[in-house]
Order: structure tokens, then C-alpha cells, then sequence
């Protein structure tokens, strides 16, 4: 029989260009310190961490799994915003290609930047080189630590939502899905999915 997999996605915390609003898929900023304090060791520990290799979600990683074997890759990164990294809105708001893309966001692309399909093949790609590499050690559970993108883009799927834009994750928080290596590997239907939460702050 097929075993199952539990596969818990989380989004790094929180930086200062965050908290500023600019977008940055892939510049490098470390976690701010409200970002770092607001996270919480998870009281679940897989057998294995993919992380993205940029720092804050690293750093994100060591922070909630940190009894667990931590892996990075670059696969698992934001989406590249090219000339827009590290811009806000209100930098790019009169700039015609940015309304474009705002609007139109699937079929255009950023200048020097990354196109959705492009994205959106790579995570899928990250995803089965997960499972594949979870299938080889017969692993139970492992988790993904990557940003906003990713995490929407594997959540529509599997919730089967209308948009990306109807999941919404909040930093150092995500979704767990549970699902045979096959179910997995085929992006088919999982057995359950779940949100997955901060702990709460002790009082005091």
C-alpha cells in the first residue's frame, strides 16, 4: 500500500522591506527583529526542511524546525520581480508596464523578471523533486519553508479555489496537506488539508 505523506508548507517571517511594503521575491534581506520574535517553534518536527535559500527563509526555518535537517534550494524562491525588486507601489503605480502586470498579472512579466508560467513551472518542479526526494527516504513528514508565491500558488491547487488571490498566508504561517506519494507526486486530490497557525503568545 501506498504510504502516506504529510507535507506542511510555511512562509518565512517577516522583514523590514516587508513591513515597507516593497516587493522582494529574490533580494536577500535577514529577518527584521519584530519578524524573528513573532515566531514560534512549531510543535511538529519532520523528518526533513526544503527551505528556499534566501536568508529569511532560512533563518525561518532554524526559528520553527529547530530539531529538524534543514535543505535549501533555490527552486523554492518568491517569484523574481526583476527591476521592480525592492520598489512599492508607490514607486511603480504610474509606470504603464506595472498596471499591466497588476491587471494582467498571469500574461504579463516584469522587466528582467520572471513570467508566471516560468514561476509557476519551477515551483511544480520543486514540488516533485520534494516528494520524489521524501518517497527515497520513506520519509512521513516533511515541510517546505517559502514565500507568499509559492505557497498560494500550491494552496489554490489543492483547495481547488477559483484564484490565488483566495489563499492568504501570514508570516510564519501555512497549510499542511496529507496524501499518498502518488497523490502527491500527480498533484491529485489530497486525503486532507489544514491551516497551519502561529502557537499563541504566553501572556505577560
Amino acid at each position: 500500500m501506498d504510504n502516506s505523506l504529510v507535507i506542511t508548507c510555511i512562509r518565512h517571517g517577516m522583514t523590514l522591506e516587508n513591513q515597507q511594503k516593497k516587493y522582494i521575491g529574490w533580494s536577500d534581506p535577514p529577518l527584521s527583529i519584530e519578524g524573528k520574535n513573532e515566531l514560534k517553534e512549531l510543535s511538529l518536527e519532520p523528518e526533513l526542511v526544503i527551505s528556499s535559500d534566501l536568508k529569511r527563509a532560512l533563518e525561518t526555518s532554524s526559528i520553527v524546525f529547530p530539531k529538524s535537517q534543514v535543505i535549501k534550494r533555490e527552486s523554492w524562491r518568491e517569484l523574481h520581480f526583476g527591476d521592480w525588486e525592492e520598489k512599492t507601489y508607490e514607486d511603480l503605480k504610474n509606470i504603464r508596464a506595472y498596471r499591466n502586470w497588476i491587471d494582467h498579472w498571469a500574461e504579463h512579466t516584469p522587466p528582467n523578471g520572471e513570467s508566471f508560467s516560468g514561476f509557476s513551472n519551477r515551483v511544480w518542479e520543486a514540488w516533485e523533486e520534494a516528494v520524489d526526494l521524501a518517497a527515497s527516504q520513506q520519509l512521513r513528514h516533511i515541510a517546505i519553508v517559502s514565500h507568499g508565491g509559492p505557497l498560494r500558488l500550491l494552496a489554490s491547487h489543492f483547495k481547488q479555489t477559483a484564484s490565488l488571490w483566495d489563499v492568504s498566508f501570514s508570516y510564519g504561517e501555512g497549510f499542511s496537506v496529507t496524501c499518498t506519494y502518488k497523490q502527491a507526486k500527480e498533484r491529485r486530490a489530497c486525503i486532507s488539508y489544514s491551516a497551519v497557525h502561529l502557537p499563541a503568545k504566553e501572556n505577560g
